[in-house]
């Protein structure tokens, strides 16, 4: 039996709505915040099949860019309770083919690019048809050649709501009749219709039935090799081969033990310090590595930096000025010697923190 559903909704700043936000989460994208200057992050998701912007007859080409479309929206409302947007949200009937979810969702948006509105739509299912359901984002301002005029006011009243309810029926039951689908959906209720039927009742999230869903998509999904943690990850050791990363680091340490056996115990030469230093940085520069690899050889480079820092140095460099080289390694080496910098939570490369202790 197919169910009807549609919702319009305003996206409005008066409710701390930003419309960029609901853009990107709609769109499935990451879209730059002017106002706001910061970054709305929802590129990635798997749930969205499709998205796409229809321009009204006369719209400047840049309205076609979701950024530059929704950034110019926010700049053209000054009102601190400003409608950004109208949504209408309606669920596309499950025996409905998959294959006529766009061209119904290309329907229902022109028929509003037709009265003068630029439409954002976008499609989201989460892969088992359960509930698949269409977003269309609408502008509230008249499209002029040189961007946004007045409000569209035959966007407030609840006639819109009746129509857009009216429209998605007929849209809905056409598409179903075309398929050869002998359902319909109704945009009126059961009294309207004279049915005596109980309405349906919203339940709400149910977290034993998503979890249930979420387990069946999984053993449909092609089986993942399971991943490493990086610090497991194989590096080259200096002839090529691969090793632990732990035993590279063991490695190392012996090879500075013998390096110093005939040094005096609590004592090490900051020269040959230095030069196993480099030995192992050089490796790590010239050797073809994945990303992963590099990431892995970084960390056992960087312990072992830590091991040297750790150790008590001779009275021979216990001078101030080589005390403080010492404690921060990173600043006596060449600058193309140096570790390359992690990148930060926030994506930005920085050289490591390593303070004072």
């Amino acid at each position: 039996m197919a169910i009807y559903h549609l919702h319009v909704k305003n996206i409005s700043r008066g409710e701390g709505r930003s419309i960029l936000a609901a853009a990107a989460y709609r769109a499935g994208e990451t879209l730059p915040n002017e106002i706001e200057e910061r970054m709305s992050v929802f590129g990635g998701r798997r749930d969205v099949v499709a998205n796409e912007i229809r321009l009204p007859q006369g719209a400047p080409s840049w309205m076609a860019d979701r950024a530059e479309l929704w950034n110019a929206v926010e700049a053209a409302e000054i009102r601190k309770d400003a409608r950004l947007a109208k949504e209408l949200e309606f669920s596309l009937p499950r025996e409905l083919p998959r294959s006529a979810w766009l061209g119904v969702a290309h329907a229902m948006a022109d028929a509003y690019t037709a009265k003068g509105f630029v439409a954002d739509l976008a499609i989201h299912d989460d892969g088992a048809q359960h509930n698949p359901h269409v977003h269309l984002l609408l502008t509230t301002r008249v499209i002029t050649e040189k961007g946004f005029g007045p409000k569209i006011r035959s966007a407030d009243g609840r006639a819109f709501v009746i129509e857009a309810r009216s429209l998605w029926a007929r849209v809905a039951n056409a598409a179903l009749g075309k398929a050869g689908i002998a359902v319909a959906i109704d945009e009126r209720s059961y009294a309207k219709r004279q049915l005596e039927r109980k309405p349906g009742e919203h339940r709400g999230p149910d977290r034993e039935e998503r979890q249930a869903r979420r387990a069946r998509l999984q053993q449909r999904r092609p089986q993942m090799i399971p991943r490493d943690n990086d610090d497991n990850l194989p590096v080259p050791d200096p002839d090529g081969s691969p090793i632990h990363p732990r035993e590279l680091a063991k490695a190392e340490s012996r090879m500075l033990d013998d390096m110093h056996g005939n040094a005096p115990p609590g004592a090490i030469s900051r020269e040959g310090d230095i030069a196993a230093a480099r030995a192992v940085i050089d490796r790590q520069n010239t050797r073809e590595m994945s990303e992963d690899q590099a990431a892995a050889y970084r960390l056992a480079s960087e312990d072992m930096l830590d091991w040297l820092g750790e150790k008590t140095l001779s009275q021979d460099v216990a001078d101030l000025d080589t005390l403080e080289r010492w404690e921060n390694h990173l600043d006596w080496l060449e600058p193309e010697q140096r570790l390359p910098a992690a990148p930060g939570d926030d994506g930005i490369s920085r050289e490591p923190d390593r303070g004072r202790s």
